[in-house]
């Protein structure tokens, strides 16, 4: 389901990447209800001929008047039911000109650039060339190969020199910034090719208030926030910053509700190294058939701006009683056993819709594992306890809401089998409820 969110949402461009002065422009298309309203922008160029046609929008990218490398940076925003989801792409545009070369009149000249063999084209009888070049975006420098009449080649760098692009930009996921309430906000960014940069170095600052960077969300875009200072109005102004590149957006502030007080939880609740805690409530069964159920207190932090934050859990497992060695029935004893359990794991996860996001998660770790078995033949009870590893997986989701986090998670737990008299073991499956409150 969530993979299918993903694809519906993505906003597309055919052809990919385009070369100026050769291609007009691509077609784009994104996945919206009907009631939506979709806007387009671009850094270059010019998008036009928005066509809502049932669940599908379609627009053309016009490329710009230019000969020079470049990168669109488009953005479909779409406003629906009160929401805001922002979606973009980039088109890398390849430059395209004639370039002069001067040499020995009768020479053969060949360029090489980004892999692609120019020529070779020979010098007329005053000794120039013109090699049409085709330059994608963060290509500086080509290699010449000159061969005179008399067979002797020369090869030599070629400085191609093309000037700088904006490769960052922003976008804010509301029509306004209301005082004191924090108002999300997505930086696009690309490597000099034009390609998403998911190692990028983004920071987000504003003189008009605070800002905490999140986390990547998805190819190059990056979640920030931003709460205007008590008391703001008028407009705000946020710059973000990557690659050594700036980029700046202008943002209306409407003053907040009387007395509203900024709340203490919100800020800073994703930022870098930004940690949470939390109960977690399971029930399910064990590979062994007994009714199985835990309860976890866990610790998230929050690994830089990365979706990754690193877990502390600690806990108890319950199992319902079971019968063992039941070969001979009249022989069979009746176990129950439980679990004390403390683990380290790694949980990763992905925004596919506001508020929403997806993860995975892997642990390990030890338990101290009691067993309590009522003997056959009224022979009494015994009891016994041992400790053993443990590892556990996870796949589920979070859903932002109020100070922190509700969690949904099924949970497979695995551990060794026959400790402290168990014949078999505390393994299961468990569907996991809980939520985490964001502490810093």
């Amino acid at each position: 389901m969530a993979l299918a969110v993903l694809i519906a949402a993505s906003l597309s461009a055919q052809p990919a990447q385009l070369v100026l002065g050769k291609d007009s422009g691509a077609d784009l298309e994104i996945r919206a209800s009907s009631g939506a309203k979709v806007t387009f922008s671009t850094t270059v160029g010019t998008v036009s001929g928005a066509q809502h046609q049932g669940g599908v929008v379609r627009a053309r990218f016009n490329a710009p008047p230019l000969r020079v490398p470049s990168v669109a940076l488009v953005l479909a925003q779409v406003d629906d039911g009160g929401d805001r989801d922002l979606y973009w792409v980039s088109i890398p545009l390849s430059g395209s000109d004639t370039m002069v070369i001067e040499t020995k009149p009768g020479s053969r000249v060949e360029a090489t650039v980004a892999g692609q063999m120019v020529g070779p084209v020979a010098a007329a009888d005053n000794g120039t060339v013109r090699l049409p070049m085709v330059v994608p975006p963060g290509v500086r420098q080509a290699t010449l190969k000159i061969t005179d009449k008399l067979g002797n080649t020369t090869e030599r760098p070629l400085d191609l020199e093309p000037p700088p692009f904006s490769r960052v930009r922003l976008a804010a996921r509301a029509e306004a910034a209301v005082a004191s309430s924090p108002l999300e906000v997505e930086i696009f960014v690309v490597k000099p090719d034009g390609t998403p940069d998911d190692e990028a170095r983004v920071a987000l600052s504003s003189p008009d208030g605070e800002t905490s960077m999140r986390r990547r969300i998805a190819p190059g875009v990056y979640l920030a926030e931003y709460v205007p200072a008590e008391g703001e109005s008028g407009s705000a102004r946020l710059e973000a910053k990557a690659n050594g590149q700036l980029a700046t957006l202008d943002v209306p502030v409407r003053a907040g509700e009387p007395g509203a007080r900024r709340s203490f939880w919100r800020m800073g609740s994703h930022g870098p190294w930004s940690f949470s805690a939390g109960i977690l409530g399971g029930l399910g069964r064990s590979f062994d058939g007994a009714t199985a159920g835990g309860m976890l207190g866990e610790v998230a932090v929050r690994l830089e701006s990365s979706p990754l934050e690193a877990l502390l859990d600690f806990g108890g497992n319950f199992l319902s009683e079971v019968d063992q060695y039941t070969g001979a029935p009249a022989l069979a004893e009746r176990s129950k056993t439980h679990a004390w359990l403390v683990q380290l794991g790694i949980r990763g996860s992905y925004e596919v819709l506001r508020a929403l996001n997806v993860h995975a998660s892997v642990g390990a770790g030890l338990q101290s594992q009691s067993v309590r078995t009522t003997l056959p033949l009224n022979l009494g009870r015994v009891e016994d306890s041992g400790l053993t590893t443990r590892l556990a997986t996870a796949f589920g989701a979070t859903y932002r809401i109020g100070p922190g986090r509700a969690l949904a998670q099924v949970e497979f737990d695995w551990s060794p089998s026959r400790v402290a008299q168990y014949a078999g073991s505390t393994s299961s499956v468990q569907g996991m409820l809980g939520y985490l409150l964001n502490v810093r």
